[in-house]
């Protein structure tokens, strides 16, 4: 419990559990959006229907999917960056 509470100081972390804390928040309000509208479709029968009521869910589906790929790509970015500052240190 002690390490949950860690992270939730926000200011504490550094660059690296930042980006993923950011990948983790960007998961679960993607993987609930993206079980809300599964759940919904089925409930459905028209499909003009299902864009009109969960238009809404759907930006915020599209908005995490952005959001997820941005972090992702950050991550990499910022691993590659201790990478070459460490191979840097050796030479």
């Amino acid at each position: 419990m002690c390490k949950i509470i860690k992270y939730l100081d926000y200011t504490k972390l550094n660059t690296l559990e930042k980006l993923y804390f950011d990948l983790t928040i960007m998961l679960i309000v993607t993987f609930l959006s993206f079980l809300f509208l599964v759940f919904e479709f089925f409930i459905y029968e028209n499909i003009a229907v299902f864009f009109q009521d969960c238009f809404l869910m759907s930006v915020i589906f599209i908005i995490g999917m952005t959001g997820l790929f941005h972090t992702c790509k950050g991550l990499r970015k910022y691993k590659e960056i201790l990478k070459s500052n460490k191979r840097e240190e050796f030479i």
